[in-house]
């Protein structure tokens, strides 16, 4: 029974030096990390302009087959538009409340 008692201490201490290594480690690495981050982020924002025009691009070079596989969902989109409006619509009395 104390076996188990000094195999649990021992095994506790193995994690103690163990967790105090890998933040050691950590530490010596960390101004390294966050060097890859910022370049990371450098290259960023020199990379977005090019992807915005690349998506530009895109758009205009697919939007025709887009709007084509589009158009037979107009009338559905006109006929959801017609039940929103009226429901929408605000139902006025005629009759006029004189006093």
């Amino acid at each position: 029974m104390i076996e188990f008692l000094v195999l649990g201490a021992l095994a506790f201490a193995a994690f103690v030096v163990f967790a105090v290594l890998g933040s050691v480690f950590w530490l010596v690495f960390l101004p390294f990390r966050i060097m890859g981050w910022m370049l990371k982020g450098l290259a960023l924002l020199v990379a977005l302009p090019f992807v915005a025009l690349f998506g530009v691009v895109a758009f205009l070079a697919l939007g025709a087959g887009m709007l084509m596989f589009l158009i037979p969902f107009v009338p559905f989109v006109l006929l959801a538009f017609g039940a929103w409006w009226l429901v929408k619509r605000t139902r006025r009395s005629a009759a006029s409340v004189t006093s």
